[in-house]
């Protein structure tokens, strides 16, 4: 069994010596679907030149035909529903069904953890949920310790 992002799915679909399956990970209570992926920034404080071909730029790439190209070269869920109305994204969804799994995960999606220093903060939390698990340290003290590495992570932008 392997759990990893949908973004390797081409990779494994493409390298994989044998048959495999995608599924939605194992539920409780609810089903859950973890989201990320790299996002587009158009930063405010750019030249407005630069401010418009970025612009161009993130147009492009979100168009339905690119994104249904980039979801089928890589396994990453298209980033518009209407990728999915595509040509590319139907003959390659027939051809391989699990291509589409990750997106009918989606219904079961909330927000991601956005916040700066994103990488800090998430290994932080990460981190503490492991030592929960593993039984060095209870749930109380884990959020204390998750929150005071939080906070050092986000100081230079509480300025």
């Amino acid at each position: 069994m392997m759990v990893h992002t949908s973004g390797n799915l081409t990779n494994v679909k493409n390298n994989a010596k044998f048959d495999f399956g995608v599924a939605f990970p194992p539920m409780k209570k609810q089903f859950g679907s973890p989201t990320g992926g790299g996002n587009m920034y158009i930063f405010k404080d750019t030249e407005p030149k630069k401010q418009a071909a970025a612009w161009e730029f993130v147009k492009f790439m979100t168009e339905p035909e690119q994104a249904a190209q980039f979801s089928v070269g890589t396994g990453y869920v298209g980033v518009r529903k209407s990728a999915f109305d595509t040509d590319t994204m139907k003959k390659y969804a027939a051809s391989f069904p699990q291509a589409l799994v990750a997106r009918d995960q989606l219904q079961y999606a909330h927000a991601e953890l956005s916040t700066h220093n994103h990488g800090k903060v998430s290994t932080a939390l990460t981190n503490q949920i492991q030592a929960v698990l593993s039984g060095t340290i209870d749930p109380a003290g884990a959020l204390k310790k998750a929150q005071e590495e939080a906070e050092r992570a986000l100081a230079p932008f509480n300025k």
